[in-house]
């Protein structure tokens, strides 16, 4: 199923999943569901350290420690975040053959197609994970992995 990645990143229930069936349900699931225990799940997934975390989302690093110390729900903006990265994560694991360490390597490496910075550096605004989303679809389709 198309959502199955919300259970293997972020261990989202797979009862919540198979109740979306559009990009508008997954919304829904952002903005009423999303917590702060799945954001740790995909930082543990995704083997991105916190800091590495804390310059892509909207805010500094001792908000988001603050935030999942002591909240139980994620702020929207920050739902929504965490929901583009895996969607980021879904695509470039399907470019590089499932292979993680090969996406992560990606992700960490200057890249001329991003003026030389790691695609990491350009994924704090929408645009630039939808630049990210764009290469890494590219890649896929092209054979560069």
């Amino acid at each position: 199923m198309e959502y199955d990645y919300l259970y293997e990143m972020y261990k989202i229930p797979k009862k919540k999943i198979n109740q979306i069936n559009n990009e508008t349900e997954l919304i829904s699931v952002v903005f009423n569901d999303f917590n702060v225990q799945n954001a740790k799940n995909f930082i543990s997934y995704s083997d991105l350290s916190l800091n590495e975390i804390s310059q892509i989302v909207p805010v500094s690093l001792s908000t988001l420690q603050r935030t999942f110390k002591n909240k139980k729900k994620l702020n929207s903006a920050l739902s929504e975040v965490f929901i583009e990265l895996g969607e980021i994560y879904k695509i470039g694991l399907q470019a590089f053959d499932g292979n993680k360490e090969r996406l992560n390597e990606y992700l960490h490496t200057e890249n001329p197609y991003f003026n030389h910075k790691r695609p990491l550096d350009i994924m704090n605004t929408h645009k630039g994970r939808d630049l990210v989303k764009d290469e890494l679809l590219r890649i896929e389709y092209s054979g560069f992995s």
